[in-house]
């Protein structure tokens, strides 16, 4: 019998990404000297992609070009400017499949300028789309794919279109909706996973302020979710089920690990990736088996957590052997 690894489909974004270090950020009319300038390949659906690949194989085998249990493939567009071909070439050492990425005549590459204060760690993004805007609104969705990861940093109809081609193909369907805007209702019937953090879950439920996470994630699982997490930063990760509700059982939550903050960038990237790693292998190895959603959870956490050591988007993302198992 030959062997099929899990399909894990990543529709999203590919942009460089123009990092800025800083001790502060200048208020308005003010210039300041930063601490440094760096270039890098991001976007929300590449940061995934790349997350998705090495959390579930170890960085040798992909050196070595070794088979993994899971493949992924990145779909989008970029530019056919000085950026874009190396940007294919990059996502293809980390083993990624980019036959899905279009390389688009006369247009430019995605761009994200990133300002890091170096003292907490966090940053703040002003997003260029380029070339993404351009992917057209059609099934992008492969016929033999375990798992559709969507974020929102590509045409909502593109996104909307692609979500329902999933679901109707019987794929898992998986969204990070950032950056969080209203979503159209029949995005959340029947979708299998939503991750948000706390200020997407406030904007998208329509609850401000809230006070209790158990309210936020009912609204979603009314709408038609399956499973809610919600990540708090510091505070840790909340998760719910549609099946602990209908039951009354509360939330859960998973502590944060306690770790030196240098750059927040990608760290809810590389949580997606592993998170959506352990679904893609529940799909196609559990045998009917219910999908263990803590274990994922305190997983994602742990790799999340080794991504905030260090500066950077995908280059701080690890490798499958290098997050700890406890």
């Amino acid at each position: 019998m030959s062997f099929k690894p899990a399909v894990i489909t990543v529709i999203g974004s590919l942009n460089v990404d123009l990092v800025t270090r800083t001790h502060r950020v200048p208020v308005a009319g003010e210039t300041l000297t930063s601490e440094s300038f760096d270039t890098g390949f991001g976007g929300k659906g590449a940061n995934q992609a790349v997350a998705c690949a090495r959390l579930s194989r170890t960085q040798k085998q992909a050196a070595g070009g070794e088979a993994s249990d899971v493949e992924v493939r990145m779909v989008g567009a970029v530019g056919d400017d000085q950026f874009g071909a190396g940007f294919v070439e990059n996502l293809q050492k980390d083993g990624l499949k980019t036959n899905g990425v279009k390389v688009l005549k006369g247009k430019k590459t995605g761009v994200a300028v990133i300002v890091v204060e170096t003292g907490s760690g966090e940053n703040r993004i002003m997003f260029c789309p380029g070339a993404n805007y351009d992917v057209e609104a059609k099934d992008l969705v492969d016929a033999d794919a375990d798992v559709a990861l969507f974020q929102l940093e590509l045409p909502l109809d593109v996104v909307v279109h692609n979500m329902r081609a999933a679901r109707d193909k019987g794929v898992e369907t998986i969204i990070n909706p950032a950056p969080a805007i209203q979503l159209p209702e029949e995005v959340y019937q029947g979708l299998n996973h939503l991750i948000v953090n706390e200020t997407e879950a406030s904007i998208m439920s329509g609850i401000e302020n809230p006070t209790s996470w158990d309210k936020v994630a009912a609204v979603f699982i009314a709408r038609g979710v399956k499973n809610v997490i919600i990540t708090l930063g510091g505070e840790g990760v909340y998760y719910q089920t549609d099946k602990r509700q209908d039951q009354s059982q509360p939330g859960q939550f998973v502590p944060a690990r306690k770790v030196k903050v240098v750059d927040t960038t990608a760290a809810g990237d590389t949580f997606v990736g592993a998170y959506t790693v352990a679904v893609a292998r529940w799909k196609t190895m559990s045998k009917g088996a219910n999908f263990d959603l803590g274990a994922a959870i305190e997983h994602a956490n742990r790799a999340a957590s080794l991504t905030v050591q260090k500066a950077g988007a995908q280059s701080s993302i690890p490798w499958s052997d290098e997050v700890p198992t406890s």
